[in-house]
């Protein structure tokens, strides 16, 4: 890069926050009034607070009850897992990997 003549440098300042984990994700969402962080179109949350909740728009989730949890809904795999235990998932992964294969990952 240093000799390169097409590259230029603006001077910003700006926030950085590294989207690496669930919880820095949930840190740069909007948030509705009870502090849930909610990606997907069809999610009714009853009475549910401080999670991050990810799914697609084919299907309606309905979440009640839950307070900092993690919930990521694809077309093959549901998660739900404790906000606080979000570091642990790379071992739910690995065992995943070990009992059933790669099919889900």
């Amino acid at each position: 890069m240093e000799k390169a003549n097409n590259v230029y440098v603006i001077p910003a300042s700006f926030g950085w926050s590294d989207l690496g984990t669930w919880n820095s994700a949930y840190d740069n969402l909007e948030k509705d009034y009870l502090g849930n962080a909610i990606a997907g179109e069809n999610v009714m949350v009853i009475d549910a607070q401080d999670c991050i909740i990810h799914s697609g728009n084919n299907k309606l989730l309905v979440l009640q009850g839950m307070k900092d949890f993690i919930i990521v809904d694809t077309s093959d795999v549901l998660l739900i897992c404790k906000r606080d235990k979000e570091q642990e998932i790379k071992d739910y992964v690995a065992e995943v990997r070990r009992n059933i294969g790669d099919e889900y990952l």
